[in-house]
This record gives C-alpha cells, structure tokens and sequence, in this order.
C-alpha cells in the first residue's frame, strides 16, 4: 500500500475510533462535552484532510456503489457494533460484559468494507503511447506493452455486490478497475510475470486509440476482438504511421551477422581491408595505364 492509500485508510479508521470513543465513552465515563468533542473530531478528521484526485488523463470506472455509499455502510457497521461492545463490557458487571466483545468480531467487517472504499478513491490508470501506468491504494506500477505476455477482451458478470466487493478487496498480483456488480465488457492484461490488470472498457474514452498503440508495440491485438475489428484496426494504424516492421525482423541474427562486440570488430576490420585493397587496385591500373602510353 502507498502513502495515499495508508492516509485515506488513517482517515477512515481515526474517525472511527473518535466516534467510538466520544459514543462509548458517554455512556460510561465522559461527560457530554468531552463526547460531543470527540464527535466533533471525528467529522472533522473525515473532512477536513485533503484528497487526492486523479491526474491528468486518468480514467476510473463509474463505480456502483459510490465512494461516498461505501463509506457510509463502514461507520454504519463499525460505529454502532465497536460502541456496543466496548460500553457493554464497561457497564455489565462481571463475566456478562465479556460476551458483549463478542460483537468486535461483526465490527471488524468494517474495516475490508474501508479497504474497498481506499481502493475505490486511490486506484485509476492512464494510457500513454508506448504503456499504461496503474495506481492501486496509492502505488504505482509502469507497464510497458511490450512487457505483456496476453491482452484479453471478454465479458465479465459479476453476480452480486458480493461478487464485486471480493474482486475489489484483490488478489495476489492483480488489480482490478471493475465498476460495480453486473455485466461489463473488461479489458485484461497480462504481464510476462503473470501480474494481470483488469479495467472496465466502459471507463476507457478511446479504446481504438490503445489498440493502435498496442499494434504499433509489435504485440497481438486483444483475444475476444472480431477479425473485422483488428482489420480496422490495422487500417487505421497503417494510415497514421506506416506499416510495422514484420516479427522476422526481430528474431535472433543469422550465422553470418556479428553476434559479440569482438566479431564485429573482426568483421569491421575485414570490410575495411577489402575497400583497400579495392583502392589499391584501382590507382594501380591508371598508373598501369600511363606506363604502357609511355613505352610506346
């Protein structure tokens, strides 16, 4: 996780704890003003540190539900459970207040619910010519298109919020720009390292822009896009900057060509050698020339 990522996490879990402390505090030890000031400090923890927005050119998915959706169901599950429990453990005597810890465990689902919310407001990308740059949780990670190993275009459902939040909360090498729960035409890649990246289509303005570039890095248009559509592709690309050179043209040097610094250098010395002896021979006839003229 980034430095943006842990500030937008403090933001949440300090306003929590405030809320917490001012509503259980309270009921049990606080006077009305000391909760009332800690609420207070809540609110203004949540609001008053800056945010940060995408840069420039960044695209993020529609999200369904909103950032600001996600964080109201955190505190509406944390802030009430996190208060119950702490209070009914002061105020119950004995063993009976005990069972009221019972209820952190139910609170602490606040906290992924907080970790969707992170992710939702800290992670974009942004398309350049020659890659993409991706922000999750406020870390950066460059990808060049000729670092992916496979581009996928294909239909994703997701089948309830559910589906989504478990998506979202991420797994191990991938990061995924999904709107919400439902259909969505998402466009994947892969990396040669096998880290995959996932975004939603309908947050990409051009999408036929990507897949020039892509073409014109030398590597295969996306699996799932009709052949009709890479032969426009294709077109276009041609039009704007000419046809790329072929894949052979990339492949390991033949036997003949200089595969080490010291071969060429060899090869060099040979060529200019031969251009000599070409110069040499042909001053010599002239001067051959002139002699014979001479003798005669």
């Amino acid at each position: 996780m980034g430095e943006t990522g842990t500030i937008e996490l403090a933001r949440r879990a300090g306003a929590m704890g405030l809320a917490v402390l001012g509503l259980a505090g309270g009921l049990t030890v606080f006077s009305a003003f000391t909760a009332l000031v800690c609420l207070g400090g809540a609110v203004g923890l949540y609001t008053s540190l800056p945010r940060r927005k995408p840069p420039t050119g960044a695209v993020q998915p529609r999200w369904r539900p909103s950032i600001a959706t996600s964080d109201l169901v955190g505190f509406s599950l944390g802030v009430p459970l996190f208060t119950a429990a702490f209070a009914g453990a002061g105020l119950m005597p004995g063993s009976a207040g005990l069972w009221f810890l019972l209820l952190l465990l139910p609170a602490g689902l606040s906290i992924p619910v907080f970790m969707i919310s992170v992710r939702q407001e800290t992670s974009w990308i942004r398309f350049f010519g020659n890659g993409f740059e991706v922000t999750e949780l406020g870390r950066v990670i460059r990808v060049r298109y000729t670092d992916l190993a496979r581009v996928e275009l294909k239909l994703r459902n997701m089948r309830g919020t559910l589906d989504w939040a478990a998506a979202m909360l991420g797994a191990e090498k991938a990061v995924v720009l999904l709107g919400g729960s439902g259909s969505s035409t998402a466009l994947s890649f892969r990396r040669k390292d096998g880290s995959t990246f996932i975004i939603s289509t309908e947050a990409i303005p051009d999408l036929e822009r990507i897949f020039i570039d892509m073409d014109r890095a030398g590597i295969d248009l996306p699996t799932g896009l009709s052949e009709r559509g890479k032969r426009r592709i294709r077109r276009v690309r041609e039009k704007r900057y000419g046809k790329v050179a072929p894949k052979e043209s990339f492949m390991p040097l033949p036997p003949e060509m200089p595969r080490t610094v010291r071969e060429g250098l060899e090869l060099l010395a040979r060529q200019r050698s031969g251009q000599r002896a070409l110069q040499q021979a042909g001053s010599s006839g002239p001067q051959g020339q002139t002699r014979s003229r001479v003798g005669l």
